[in-house]
Parts: C-alpha cells; sequence; structure tokens
C-alpha cells in the first residue's frame, strides 16, 4: 500500500475513450456513457504490464478548457474537474493525450497539446477508436498538433493497447517489481462509505485524508463512480471506498443510465467490502433512501458503523441527546442496531479518528474464534435464563450444543434432537447472546439450527 509507483494519467476531452481505456488494464472498472461529463472524480488504480507495475489514472474530460483561472466563466463542477485533472498532469511520471480518429482535431485538443509543449510534460499522443481502416488513415492530421507520433489504438476492441503498454514501459522507465512477501501478505480492511446523495460520503473521506481526494459540490449525484483509496492510519492498511449515493425511485433509476450504472457499482462495493460505512444525516430524519440502504446492508452480512454525521448542527446538546437519537435509531432501523452509532461531523472534523478505531476493532472481531468450554458454558447459562421453546410439534426440544463453524461472518451451529424443532424467537435469543457474550457488536452473527441424523 506505499510502495510509490510510476504514475500514469489518461488525459483528454470528453467521449474520446478514456474511462475504456482505463478499465482494459484496472480490475475495478469505472461507469462508461456516451453522456458528456460522465467521469468527474480522478480514478487513481494500479495496473501490470509484462511483470512491470504502475499507477494509471482516469480523469475527467477537459470540456471547457484547462486554463480555468484565466478563461471565462465555468461552473463549479467543471471547475473542480479541471482542477482534478491538473494535479493529475502534475503528478504524472507520463501522460497518454487521447484524441478522437473519428472526429479529427477539436479545438480543445489543440489547446491541452499546447499546455503540454508549453510545459514540456512527459507524453505519449493515443489516437483512439481506429476501429477501422478508414479511421486508421485519418491519423496522420494529429500531426498538427506537434506531439510526435500518434499511436493508433481501440480501446473498445483492445487492438494495439499491448503495443502502446510497451512504450508505456519503456518511456516511464518502469522495471519489474519485485514484490515483498510480507507486505503484500499484509491485511487491507476494506470500508465502503454508503449513503443517500449530499449526505456527506464524499466530505468525510476527504476530512480522513485531510485532503481534496473526491469531488464535494451541493449539486445531487456529483459522486458517480466509486473511489478506491489507499490509506494507512495506526500501522493498518486501509482501502477507503466512496460511493455514489440514490436520489430516485427504484424505477426512475432505471430510466437514469448514469444513476443505474452508480447504483450497480454501489451494490458491489457493499458486497466486496469488509466494514460498511453507513452515513446518514442527523439533522434531518431517517429517509426511505436511508432504509433502502439499510436493507442492502442487513442482508450483505458485512460489519456495520453507523454514522450519525452533521452532529454540529444539532443544538442544545446535553448529556441526554446521544441517547434520544440513538432510542430513534433503534426504533427506525431496529434490525441494524447491533452496529455502534457514532456522532459525527465532517465539516468541523468532530471524531473522525473514531471511524478508523472502530474499523480496526471490527476487523479483527470478524476473526474471533470461541473455546468450545467457552460456548459449552454459554450454553448452560442461557439454558438457565431461558429453556429453549418448541417450533413445531410436541417434543420439548433440548440443545446439545452451539458450535462455532465458521468467521467473517461469525456463524453458530445449535445443535438439537432429531425429531425436534426450535423455535425462531428463541434463536433470535440465543443470537442476541452470543453478541452480548463475547462482544461482537459491530459485526453480523448467524445462528443456525443442525439437528442430528440419530436419536440420541
Amino acid at each position: 500500500m506505499t510502495k510509490q509507483l510510476p504514475i500514469v494519467s489518461i488525459i483528454g476531452r470528453t467521449n474520446v475513450g478514456k474511462s475504456t481505456l482505463f478499465n482494459l488494464l484496472v480490475k475495478n472498472k469505472v461507469i462508461i456513457s456516451r453522456i458528456p461529463g460522465t467521469t468527474r472524480d480522478t480514478n487513481y488504480q494500479d495496473a501490470e504490464w509484462q511483470g512491470r507495475e504502475f499507477t494509471v489514472v482516469d480523469t475527467g474530460g477537459l470540456e471547457k478548457n484547462i486554463n480555468i483561472e484565466t478563461k471565462g466563466e465555468i461552473d463549479e463542477i467543471d471547475k473542480k474537474i479541471s482542477e482534478k485533472t491538473k494535479k493529475a498532469i502534475k503528478d504524472s511520471d507520463l501522460i497518454l493525450f487521447l484524441v478522437d480518429a473519428q472526429t479529427g482535431i477539436m479545438p480543445q485538443d489543440k489547446e491541452f497539446a499546447s499546455f503540454l509543449k508549453k510545459n514540456k510534460l512527459p507524453h505519449i499522443l493515443v489516437a483512439n477508436k481506429c476501429d477501422n481502416k478508414r479511421t486508421s488513415q485519418q491519423v496522420s492530421e494529429f500531426y498538427e498538433l506537434g506531439l510526435g507520433d500518434p499511436i493508433k489504438i481501440s480501446s473498445a476492441s483492445g487492438a494495439r493497447v499491448g503495443d502502446l503498454l510497451d512504450l508505456v514501459v519503456k518511456k516511464a522507465k518502469i522495471r519489474k517489481v519485485r514484490i515483498n512477501k510480507k507486505a503484500s501478505e499484509k491485511e487491507i480492511i476494506k470500508i465502503a462509505f454508503i449513503g443517500k446523495t449530499n449526505v456527506g460520503k464524499s466530505s468525510i473521506v476527504n476530512s480522513i485524508l485531510n485532503e481534496d481526494k473526491t469531488i464535494v459540490s451541493e449539486q445531487e449525484h456529483t459522486t458517480r463512480d466509486i473511489q478506491l483509496i489507499p490509506f494507512e492510519y495506526k500501522k493498518s492498511d486501509f482501502m477507503l471506498i466512496d460511493t455514489a449515493g440514490i436520489r430516485k425511485k427504484r424505477t426512475q433509476i432505471k430510466k437514469d443510465e448514469l444513476e443505474f450504472k452508480s447504483v450497480q457499482q454501489t451494490e458491489k462495493a457493499i458486497k466486496e467490502t469488509d466494514i460498511v460505512i453507513l452515513v446518514t444525516d442527523v439533522s434531518e430524519n431517517l429517509s426511505v433512501s436511508d432504509l433502502k440502504f439499510a436493507k442492502l446492508i442487513q442482508s450483505a452480512q458485512k460489519g456495520l458503523i453507523i454514522l450519525a454525521n452533521k452532529w454540529d448542527l444539532i443544538d442544545d446538546k446535553n448529556l441526554k441527546t446521544y441517547d434520544e437519537y440513538l432510542k430513534y435509531y433503534k426504533i427506525t432501523m431496529p434490525y441494524l442496531m447491533w452496529a455502534k452509532v457514532i456522532p459525527i461531523s465532517a465539516t468541523k472534523k468532530i471524531r473522525l479518528t473514531r471511524i478508523l478505531d472502530e474499523a480496526i476493532i471490527i476487523h479483527e472481531k470478524f476473526k474471533k474464534e470461541i473455546d468450545k468450554e467457552d460456548l459449552s458454558k454459554f450454553l448452560q447459562e442461557i439454558l438457565r435464563i431461558h429453556k429453549p421453546t418448541i417450533g413445531r410439534g410436541s417434543m420439548k426440544p433440548k440443545i446439545y450444543e452451539i458450535k462455532q463453524v465458521d468467521t467473517n461472518p461469525q456463524t453458530f451451529e445449535v445443535i438439537i434432537g432429531a425429531r425436534m424443532s426450535l423455535n425462531n424467537s428463541y434463536l433470535k435469543f440465543i443470537n442476541k447472546k452470543i453478541r452480548e457474550k463475547f462482544d461482537f457488536q459491530g459485526v453480523p452473527v448467524i445462528a443456525y439450527v443442525r439437528k442430528l441424523k440419530n436419536i440420541i
């Protein structure tokens, strides 16, 4: 996570195929759409070619101009996209300047070519969308840009991308990397920030990182792609995952291409993460969108922390304020109240390190193994408190053993007789008591019944 790899940035105007090329090189795909300006944040991911590793960067399209500080008016999002792109350029060891062979040279191409030459930036001119003989023949016009020989590729089909990568490795002087086995085996704690639009997910990530890594705006649906951001805290390696929010009803989402793809990515992020951070706005009542996310998280069986963001907006706080809000959360989302609720403020940077501290604790709880003797004692304790109740039939159930069969998620087998059945409410009681006894707050606990094959 801390290794410094050469940075190769993919730059160009909108819809030239930057994200399509990016997706060819990396594991975690970004959203691709014909809608201009689909990509907003810069996406950093590691790539590998012929045993050589480098970081590849997908950037937002330069639809306006790169010299935002001197030329005309530009809206907030475009300004931030341009700022992010310029930062990627500044940090780059090599720039892949993509142009569109189908449309030919556009004014933005000329402007950016001038910027590259003026600043003497290391680059490769890449003519994308050379999907047939006609477009390949049109590439010669790009010599007018004065950036050297254009490399012809098709990111859609992958044609000649290998030749491009050979040149990237050579020009960026990327050497073979000797992998440190101990470092590569080090666990990475993946935490995904989930929540509705404008709830403060990106602001929280930026505040934790202490830099504007992702674009933040009052405009809804500013974040579209998931953002994967490596981070180290207290000698633990994290992958912070910022996701898009849901702002529309499910029937409306299907009609909006970008939002539909964003929601798909968010659902994928929940499946692939270790710990979900559900971000809510404590200054408002929990919404339908909040509850939709809560249901997704419930079925995903991941670690969970609930954030009550914008705590600084709550007036007249006293010693009982937190308890009152906690009670409201428990009533509204009772099925998630095995998680810790942390009141925070992204803007005021209140309790942000608590998120990471709690994530480290939860990560360790996932690996926790309970001694067989301790589980035996636990069974006797709960039997004294509450005798098992019958599910179906007339035979009184007898629990012979509670056995831990898996971790991550923590899974327990409740073993009963062959012809017996156990009431589901009693199984929930066991689940709750396991969580309390063995301190499994923040991690999912699964308890299920297994009947013995033979009558004892």
